[in-house]
C-alpha cells in the first residue's frame, strides 16, 4: 500500500538532527513557533481557505496486518481523515470533517499512507487517497474502493470524483515501472484539479467534469526518479511541484516550474533535500519542507533561511498576514512512533510567525 523501506532508512539518518526540537520562543530576530494542533495521525498536506486550515491525516492503519514484505509489515484500517483547524473563542480548535477512510501503517501507527493530499478553494474541499494493487490483499469493497481516487469532501462525506490511478495503469506516462500513489492535489481557479502521482512520477489533470488524463511527466535526474509529493500555485500564475528525489546529505531535490495550461516544464530550482511540502506568500517568497533535513526553508530571491521543524510535511500560508503553517512530526500518529529506540511526539500543526 505504500513505500516505507527507503523512508525508514532516511528517518534513521535524520532523527539525530530533529529529535528534541522544541517550538521556538519569541526573540527580536528569530521566528516564533506555536503548536496549534496536537493528536493528529500522520498529518500531511495542508490547505488554507477563507480563514480555515485543512490537513490531510494519513491515519494510523488498523488491526488487520497484511504480511511482511520488502517494505515492512503493513496494518490497514479505516483511520484516515480530513481535519479542519480553526481559531474560535480565543483558542485553536480542530475537528475531522470526514473520517473513516482507508489507511495503511506500520504496526505502531507510524509512516502511514491514506489521505495524503488536500486542497480547499472557495469553500470546495478535495482530497486524494493512495492506491493499493489487488495483489496487496487490501479489500476492494466500499469504502476501500476510494483507493487511488480524487475525492470531493462535502457534508461529512467523501465521494469519488475521478480515478487517478487508472491513468497510470492505462497510460504509464513514466515508463520505468507501473505504480501509483496519488499524494498531493491542487484545485485551480479554473475548476481543474492537478494531482501529483508520487509512484507514477507524473502529474494528472482532472477536468471540471471529472475526466482524468496525463498532464506532465517529471524526468529522472541524478539516476533517481522524481517522486512528486507537493504542489503550489505561484503568484506568477505558474504551477510548482516539489519532489522527494534526493538524499539528506546530497540536496539534489528540485522544485519544478510548470505551465498550468499546457503542463510544459518551464524550469526548476535545485539544492533541496527530499521535499514534502510547498507554499508561497503573496510577495512571491517560496517555502519548502525538507522532510528528512528537519527544516522548512524560505527562498526569497537568492537568499535561503531555515526554521527547524521535525519531519515537516504540508505547508500553507495565510495570504492576509503571511503566517506560515506546517505539519510537524508527519510520520507519527497521535501517540508518536518509535525511532532508534525513542518515541516521538504525535502528529502536530505548527504556526510560524515572522518567517
Amino acid at each position: 500500500m505504500r513505500k516505507r523501506k527507503s523512508l525508514v532508512v532516511a528517518v534513521g539518518v535524520a532523527l539525530a538532527a530533529t529529535a528534541g526540537i522544541a517550538p521556538a520562543t519569541a526573540t527580536d530576530t528569530e521566528p516564533v513557533v506555536r503548536v496549534i494542533a496536537k493528536g493528529l495521525d500522520n498529518p500531511r498536506q495542508l490547505s488554507y481557505d477563507n480563514g480555515r486550515l485543512y490537513v490531510a491525516e494519513a491515519g494510523r492503519g488498523g488491526r488487520k496486518c497484511i504480511g511482511e514484505g520488502p517494505e515492512g509489515e503493513t496494518c490497514i484500517g479505516l483511520t484516515s481523515a480530513v481535519t479542519k483547524v480553526y481559531w474560535d473563542g480565543g483558542a485553536w480548535k480542530h475537528h475531522r470533517v470526514v473520517r473513516g477512510l482507508p489507511s495503511g501503517a506500520a504496526p505502531d501507527g507510524g509512516f502511514a499512507t491514506g489521505v495524503d493530499g488536500v486542497s480547499a478553494l472557495w469553500g470546495e474541499l478535495w482530497a486524494v487517497e493512495t492506491f493499493a494493487p489487488p495483489e496487496a490483499g487490501v479489500p476492494t469493497t466500499p469504502p476501500w474502493n476510494k483507493l487511488g481516487k480524487l475525492l470531493r469532501v462535502d457534508r461529512g462525506k467523501a465521494k469519488i470524483a475521478a480515478d487517478i490511478s487508472a491513468v497510470e495503469l492505462k497510460h504509464n506516462p513514466h515508463k520505468a515501472s507501473v505504480g501509483s500513489n496519488p499524494y498531493a492535489v491542487l484545485a485551480l481557479p479554473d475548476g481543474r484539479k492537478i494531482v501529483a502521482d508520487a509512484a507514477g512520477n507524473d502529474l494528472v489533470v482532472v477536468s471540471k467534469h471529472g475526466k482524468a488524463r496525463p498532464f506532465t511527466v517529471l524526468p529522472d535526474h541524478d539516476r533517481r526518479e522524481s517522486v512528486p509529493t507537493s504542489l503550489a500555485l505561484g503568484p506568477d500564475g505558474n504551477l510548482y511541484v516539489g519532489e522527494l528525489n534526493g538524499i539528506t546529505d546530497k540536496p539534489t531535490a528540485r522544485v519544478w516550474k510548470i505551465d498550468p495550461r499546457t503542463g510544459r516544464i518551464l524550469g526548476w530550482r535545485s539544492g533541496f533535500g527530499p521535499i514534502s511540502g510547498l507554499a508561497f506568500n503573496s510577495g512571491g517568497d517560496l517555502y519548502v519542507s525538507q522532510l528528512f533535513r528537519g527544516v522548512v526553508t524560505k527562498v526569497s530571491g537568492g537568499k535561503r533561511t531555515n526554521v527547524k521543524v521535525p519531519f515537516p510535511a504540508g505547508l500553507a500560508v495565510d495570504p492576509h498576514d503571511g503566517k506560515v503553517y506546517v505539519s510537524a512530526w508527519s510520520v507519527a500518529d497521535r501517540d508518536g512512533t518509535v525511532l532508534e529506540g525513542k518515541r516521538t511526539p504525535g502528529g502536530q500543526i505548527w504556526k510560524i510567525i515572522g518567517f
